[in-house]
């Protein structure tokens, strides 16, 4: 574990979609969703719109090990894209978290897009422990904290060969 924290911090680039959204259309999702997306998200919307990260394993919760990040959302059609999985985990994922990417097994990175002080926060909603909830009492029993923001989870991300 000592060795991952003097690793050198290298890029992340992203196999991207070549669509890049407009600053209306990533405020015009906010606006819909009643949601509000972290400042670094929305920069990596309007620069990237998703994609495959690499490197690609996080490893900064001894909890959960390693995680290996599948995709990251953008503004896309269909299962890549942010409405059709604020759509489909609607009444799985609570309210307050916007699922922006997924691992190979289906389990959702989800970020906290509140207006509150967690705001930005990012994390592990696994989808074994899934149950249902209601939005009133939200019971985070399945989601687990990765990093406070999309730029940290992001920034932290290795490589196989530096595990």
């Amino acid at each position: 574990m000592e060795l991952l924290k003097t690793m050198k911090k290298h890029p992340v680039t992203y196999r991207s979609p070549n669509y890049k959204p407009s600053k209306a259309e990533v405020f015009a999702l906010e606006q819909y969703y009643k949601i509000h997306l972290p400042t670094d998200y929305f920069k990596f919307l309007l620069n990237h719109n998703g994609g495959y990260p690499e490197p690609c394993l996080f490893t900064k919760n001894p909890d959960l090990g390693i995680i290996a990040i599948n995709w990251l959302n953008g503004l896309l059609k269909g299962k890549n894209g942010l409405v059709w999985n604020i759509e489909i985990y609607d009444g799985r994922i609570p309210k307050r978290f916007l699922a922006i990417g997924d691992d190979p097994g289906g389990n959702q990175i989800c970020l906290d897009v509140s207006s509150n002080s967690t705001n930005g926060a990012v994390y592990f909603w696994d989808h074994e422990e899934e149950y249902e909830f209601d939005n009133e009492n939200e019971i985070l029993n399945n989601m687990y904290f990765l990093t406070n923001s999309f730029g940290s989870l992001t920034t932290n991300l290795v490589t196989d060969e530096e595990l």
